[in-house]
C-alpha cells in the first residue's frame, strides 16, 4: 500500500471546479478543499478554478464563499479555464519560479493543467507530482451518455496532454473513489459541529436526495454520496490508504462512443510500453473513512 509520508508539509497546487452550494450540483469538491486546508501534512499556496461540476465563474465565487467560511478568505483564486488562462500561467509561474518544490492536485476537468505543461517545455520536469481525480481503469462508468468518468469526459484532450506530459504522475479514479461514501448520518453529525459542518451537512443531503432522484438503478447512490475529490487529496500525504499499480494509460479522445474512456495497460504481458502514471486500483476505504471525518469534525 505504500507509507504515510513524513517530513515538512507537501506545497500544493489545487485545481478544482467547486460546486458545493450550487442547487443539483457535487458536494465532493468542497470536502476536498476543507480536508487540503485541514491536512496537517499540506500546505495550498493557491486555489485554481476551471470549469466542470459548474461553470468556472459559480466554482470561482463559491470557492471564494467557502474559503470565507473556513476562515481563509487570504487564500489566493485564479479562475481559469474555459473563461480565462489565468489559473494556467499561474500554475506556470509558481511551478517554474520553484522548480521540485509544488505539487499540482487536480480535482475537476484538466484543461488548467494541461494548458500550464504547454505554457513552456520547463514546466512538465519542474512539477513535482501531480495527483489527479480522474478516470475509471478496472471498471466502467455503465453510462452510455458518459462513457468516461466525468472529469476525463470532460476534456479527454487535456487528460491525454496530462498523460504524455511526462511528469510524475499519481490517478485516483472511479474504481476506489465510489468506494468511500459519506451517509446521511455522517451528514447529521457533521452538522453538529462548526459553520462548515452545518453547511456541508445541508449540502450534502440534498445531494444525495438528487442522487437518488437521477440513479434510481444505482444502488451504490442510494442513502450516501462517494467523496471521490477527498480521497485524491488525502493520498498526497496518505499514499498508503490506496494500492498503487504502475501503468501506462491512454484516453480516447474522438471516439464515437467512448469518449474519456481511460484504457490502461497493466504491463502484464512481455514487452509491455513504458509506464507513464501510477494508478490506484484498491483502497483502505475504513481508514480513509475515519480519517475524513476526524479532520472535518476539528473544522471552523
Amino acid at each position: 500500500m505504500g507509507e504515510p509520508l513524513t517530513g515538512g508539509p507537501v506545497r500544493i497546487i489545487l485545481d478544482t471546479d467547486l460546486a458545493m452550494g450550487a442547487p443539483g450540483s457535487d458536494i465532493d469538491d468542497g470536502f476536498a478543499l476543507a480536508l487540503a486546508l485541514a491536512d496537517p501534512g499540506l500546505c495550498v499556496e493557491v486555489v485554481t478554478t476551471v470549469g466542470g461540476n459548474s461553470d468556472v465563474e459559480t466554482s470561482t465565487r463559491l470557492t471564494r464563499e467557502l474559503l470565507a467560511v473556513l476562515g481563509r478568505d487570504d487564500l489566493p483564486v485564479v479562475q481559469g479555464a474555459p473563461v480565462d488562462r489565468d489559473a494556467a500561467e499561474e500554475i506556470a509561474r509558481r511551478v517554474l519560479a520553484e522548480p521540485g518544490e509544488l505539487t499540482v492536485v487536480a480535482i475537476g476537468p484538466l484543461t488548467n493543467v494541461a494548458a500550464a505543461l504547454a505554457v513552456s517545455a520547463d514546466v512538465a520536469p519542474a512539477v513535482r507530482e501531480i495527483v489527479v481525480m480522474g478516470g475509471v481503469f478496472l471498471e466502467h462508468t455503465n453510462v452510455a451518455a458518459m462513457p468516461g468518468e466525468y472529469n476525463f469526459w470532460c476534456d479527454p484532450a487535456a487528460a491525454q496532454a496530462v498523460l504524455d506530459s511526462g511528469v510524475p504522475l499519481r490517478l485516483v479514479g472511479l474504481d476506489v473513489t465510489r468506494r468511500v461514501r459519506l451517509s446521511r448520518a455522517d451528514a447529521r453529525a457533521l452538522a453538529q459541529g462548526g459553520e462548515f459542518g452545518r453547511i456541508a451537512a445541508q449540502h450534502t443531503a440534498a445531494w444525495i436526495d438528487f442522487q437518488e432522484r437521477v440513479k434510481p438503478g444505482d444502488l451504490l447512490e442510494q442513502g450516501s454520496c462517494a467523496l471521490h475529490d477527498p480521497l485524491a487529496v488525502a493520498v498526497v500525504t496518505r499514499p498508503d490508504l490506496v494500492m498503487w499499480l504502475d501503468a501506462h494509460v491512454a484516453v480516447e479522445t474522438v471516439g464515437r462512443v467512448a469518449r474519456g474512456v481511460a484504457i490502461a495497460d497493466l504491463l502484464i504481458w512481455a514487452d509491455p510500453p513504458e509506464p507513464n502514471c501510477r494508478i490506484a486500483v484498491a483502497v483502505e476505504a475504513d481508514a480513509f473513512r475515519a480519517l475524513f471525518l476526524e479532520r472535518m469534525a476539528a473544522l471552523p
